[in-house]
């Protein structure tokens, strides 16, 4: 059985350079960049890996890393990063954006408005003055908005999305986060509020009612109580993609769901409204569904 071979640059002394050469040269970026993307992200087309943020305050709910803009400021703002977009042609880009970029709300309700904010790579020749074509692309890239069913299109990066509550955005749907972001450590601060749901709830749920665990409540208690310290070391202990957190709320769900459930619902509440829940939609959809 043999397999399709791939063009690898390799300089010799004396040898031709010629166009499969410099399109193997072409194509090492982009191969770098999908085996890596795909290692974190098997379904994942692109990647913010640092910054471009949502100016505005950290919401009171919804799902982990949703922002409230300026109620008052007619666009929206966004902080300089470096993430992994993917053009319409299906190649990776790595774009690095080092200023604020701003995008005007495209309808007076300012942050009440019904869309997605997304980053889109903008691919092009170079400007040329002599008509002599060059072996280069300039690569930049562009923020809009698109509404919600568009946005599932590979070439475009979500940046944030309504909830739909007229006031907030979730921020948190292909990001690489480190364990001291203020949305990972918000996270943090609301496992606390779970761990005392856990050994406040009084005997109750199915899984209690069927002695799953035996008769002794604080062993139900103990088992909820270790898997928010799981959690709490998954999330603290390495940097995460949106897919990492997701799996990771999911599984703590179905461990608290046959534990004490009052937690699991709890945790729920957390993530905000089916609608406007994003990637943390899938949390707990498994049970929920009955499957």
């Amino acid at each position: 059985m043999s397999i399709d071979a791939i063009n690898v640059f390799r300089p010799v002394e004396g040898a031709v350079l010629d166009l499969e050469s410099l399109q193997a040269v072409s194509d090492g970026q982009d191969a770098a960049l999908s085996a890596w993307l795909h290692s974190l992200w098997p379904d994942g087309s692109s990647l913010i890996l640092s910054g471009l943020e949502v100016h505005g305050e950290w919401a009171p709910q919804g799902p982990p890393g949703t922002v409230r803009p300026d109620a008052k400021s007619d666009s929206i703002v966004v902080t300089p990063g470096t993430a992994i977009l993917t053009g319409q042609d299906r190649r990776k880009y790595l774009v690095t954006v080092e200023e604020e970029l701003t995008c005007p709300w495209p309808t007076a309700a300012g942050p009440a408005v019904q869309g997605v904010l997304v980053l889109v790579p903008k691919v092009e020749p170079p400007t040329q003055s002599s008509g002599v074509v060059v072996a280069r692309e300039q690569v930049s890239a562009l923020l809009g908005f698109v509404k919600p069913e568009q946005a599932e299109q590979a070439f475009l990066l979500p940046i944030a999305q309504s909830l739909g509550n007229g006031r907030d955005w979730a921020t948190d749907h292909y990001r690489f986060l480190q364990p001291e972001h203020d949305a990972i450590q918000t996270l943090l601060k609301r496992f606390q509020d779970l761990e005392r749901t856990v050994w406040r709830a009084e005997p109750e749920g199915s899984v209690w009612e069927r002695q799953v665990l035996g008769r002794n409540w604080v062993r139900y208690q103990t088992v909820a109580a270790s898997a928010l310290q799981a959690a709490r070391i998954c999330l603290q202990s390495r940097a995460t993609t949106t897919l990492d957190r997701t799996r990771t709320l999911n599984s703590l769900f179905e461990q608290l769901h046959f534990s004490v459930e009052r937690a699991a619902n709890d945790l729920i509440q957390l993530v905000g409204s089916f609608e406007g829940a994003g990637p943390y939609k899938q949390i707990g959809a498994r049970i929920l569904r009955g499957d």
